[in-house]
């Protein structure tokens, strides 16, 4: 089976696993299929997704490529009419557009993943450069600031390691990465100062949780309580305290994992970190096996942006990471998200089938 196919094969299983695990915890679920519950609505942007899927896996991603600027200043459009026209939550924070119904900033994860296959490869002669270093970095610090300020701690940094995995992919050398993270460190240092109160008390928490075991650790520690409950084979499907009662805090969307791992234990858990680590191996193979730079740039940020995700939600999950509020891809409750999560595995398609069939034209014809 070709890695196409695999690829395919591991996303339908992370969405059927998505459905059932928000379905296990959805309060509504007593109210049938309809948008009332949360179970109904993941169903709908399911099918949404896979024909987003559709369009990025059959149009060829070498013409998506010349839109890069488009697409960059739609990223940048949308996330400033957030901070303008936003809808905010109970935190304070401007995150959605059109009352909740969109969120740019995860669009931003694949409008920037476009933006840099299309500008590294333009501008190729010049890798490992201290001026395209430069410039590249501007141009997604613009982004990243942007998500930062609405304040969304967790999405900003996964462009921020979009760009950073660019620098890799393109051959940076030590040297010039020895400064980026220089530089990072001397502005992650000061970027204490412009964090909202509750996103510091989530990064104290996450270094001693008990410090405030009714408060600012109270997620984290329902979360270790959860996964600690399920063993391993779990409490049952539609069983477990903490999820069923309610005193895991947010567990249809960033404590999903724990809220599955309670119902079907290490086993279930197990089950979902495999398929994710799937999914990120087939994104180096793609990359790797990619005809040109572009859908090896593609293919490579595509992995880096499900990796780091990935990597977050089950360590902060497990009391690992701090809390940022990062989705587990595919899992996780929410329609902006699964609606990228699909494109890009619609753009990872394309590159691994136009190899395919550039293989087969060779070899037949």
């Amino acid at each position: 089976m070709g890695e196409d196919k695999v690829l395919v094969a591991v996303v339908v299983a992370l969405c059927l696993v998505g459905i059932l695990a928000v379905y296990s915890v959805d309060p509504m679920r007593g109210e049938g299929w309809g948008v009332r519950s949360f179970f109904g609505r993941q169903i709908i942007w399911n099918i949404a997704g896979w024909s987003l899927f559709l369009f990025f896996a059959f149009l060829d991603y070498r013409f998506l490529a010349r839109g890069g600027w488009l697409f960059y200043l739609l990223m940048c459009l949308s996330l400033g009419g957030v901070l303008l026209f936003g809808t905010g939550d109970e935190t304070g924070a401007r995150r959605w557009l059109f009352s909740q119904s969109v969120q740019p900033a995860e669009f931003a994860k694949l409008f920037l993943v476009l933006f840099l296959g299309f500008y590294m490869n333009a501008n190729k002669e010049e890798f490992d450069s201290y001026a395209l270093l430069l410039k590249s970095g501007v141009l997604s610090l613009v982004p990243v600031a942007l998500v930062f300020v609405e304040p969304d701690l967790g999405t900003s940094l996964v462009l921020l390691i979009t760009w950073l995995g660019t620098l890799f992919v393109c051959g940076f050398g030590g040297r010039k990465l020895g400064v980026v993270f220089g530089g990072l460190a001397v502005l992650g240092s000061s970027g204490w100062l412009f964090l909202k109160e509750y996103q510091k008390k989530r990064i104290m928490a996450f270094l001693n949780p008990w410090k405030d075991p009714l408060g600012s650790g109270y997620n984290v520690l329902q979360s270790q309580i959860a996964i600690g409950a399920g063993g391993l084979t779990g409490q049952g499907w539609l069983s477990g305290k903490q999820s069923q009662l309610r005193f895991l805090p947010a567990r249809h969307t960033d404590f999903i994992f724990a809220s599955f791992c309670e119902q079907t234990g290490f086993l279930g858990g197990a089950l979902i970190l495999l398929l994710l680590g799937v999914l990120v191996w087939l994104s180096v193979r793609i990359a790797r096996n990619a005809l040109d730079l572009e859908g090896k740039i593609f293919a490579s940020l595509i992995g880096v942006v499900f990796g780091f995700q990935f990597f977050v939600n089950t360590g902060m999950n497990m009391g690992i990471m701090p809390v940022t509020g990062i989705p587990l891809p595919f899992v996780s409750y929410g329609g902006s998200a699964l609606l990228v999560n699909l494109a890009m595995v619609g753009l990872l398609y394309n590159i691994a089938n136009s190899r395919r069939k550039e293989v087969g034209r060779r070899r037949f014809g």
